[in-house]
């Protein structure tokens, strides 16, 4: 069986040193430096501006797939 990675995964590690938006399901927004990620999503960010809560986020971020 071929563990071959789908085309949304290549596009994510493709934005890895890039600036990003992540939209939660709960509608958090996160936008900042994508230092890293990995194949199930799990993503590390940077430089972080945060929208729709009351308090800031930590950075880096981990945001987990």
């Amino acid at each position: 069986m071929s563990r071959s990675l789908g085309i949304p995964v290549k596009l994510l590690h493709e934005a890895s040193g890039h600036i990003v938006t992540v939209e939660l399901k709960s509608g958090e927004l996160y936008r900042g430096s994508m230092l890293e990620c990995e194949d199930n999503w799990n993503c590390q960010l940077e430089s972080i501006t945060y929208t729709a809560k009351v308090t800031p986020p930590p950075s880096p971020l981990f945001l987990d797939g």
